[in-house]
């Protein structure tokens, strides 16, 4: 029996960490330089990631499962219908197997939505199966090219403008990372020194300056000797 388009496999599918190119598009050769996609979330998001692909495939299988036996129990009854059910059946079970299509591909899109899926916390370029194409929450996008990054995402507290330091470095200004102790991106501002008392610069009204001081009504401002001057009742000479 033959189905319309059963032939047909999902165009998404689970992948590993690792994406390589062995062969030349060109000449049939073997290529002498693998190439390693970037951004790749770590292990745990990666299982994750797998149990919503995994639940995809399982509804996958439910759905043409459902197909196949609509279009087996049509045939089957033909011998009755003189073929007419077995056409039916086939155009039904064809119709329900681009419903099966679309809907993997949708569940598919949802776990590697950016907003709502395990696979994809921070986007780093178009997702794609298996979560690639996304770092980790928290991870900066920096290239592979970094040795000191998974798969081009750099660990939380390690970007430095667009660069990625070791465990250990301090991040410079201009991207640059260093293990000298002292030198830091950020150097914390030191304390400031405890104000000095400002001397009072006006008094109130019916009160009198005297040196860096005021003296109330009915005092008079008195030199104390020493260059002091002081608020006394009356000043003695």
């Amino acid at each position: 029996m033959n189905i319309p388009g059963f032939t047909a496999e999902a165009s998404l599918y689970r992948t590993s960490r690792r994406y390589r190119s062995s062969a030349s598009e060109c000449d049939g050769a073997p290529s002498a330089q693998s190439v390693v996609a970037a951004y790749i979330p770590g292990p745990a998001t990666q299982h994750d990631c797998e149990v919503c692909e995994n639940a995809c495939k399982v509804g996958y299988g439910l759905c043409i499962a459902t197909a196949l036996g609509i279009g087996g129990v049509g045939c089957a009854l033909s011998i009755f219908t003189f073929g007419i059910s077995c056409a039916a059946s086939l155009a039904s079970a064809a119709t329900i197997f681009k419903t099966c299509q679309w809907g993997l591909a949708t569940c598919y899109g949802i776990c590697n939505n950016p907003l709502l899926s395990p696979c994809c916390p921070k986007a780093c370029s178009v997702p794609g199966p298996g979560g690639r194409g996304c770092c980790d929450k928290g991870e900066s996008c920096v290239g592979s090219h970094n040795p000191n990054t998974r798969d081009g995402c750099c660990p939380v507290g390690q970007e430095c403008y667009g660069n990625c330091c070791a465990k250990g470095e301090h991040c410079l200004s201009g991207g640059t990372c260093s293990t000298e102790p002292g030198y830091f991106a950020d150097t914390p501002t030191p304390p400031k020194p405890p104000e000095r008392p400002i001397a009072v610069d006006y008094c109130k009204v019916g009160y009198t300056r005297c040196g860096s001081t005021c003296c109330a009504p009915g005092l008079e401002c008195c030199s104390v000797g020493g260059g002091r001057v002081a608020c006394l009742t009356t000043c003695v000479n």
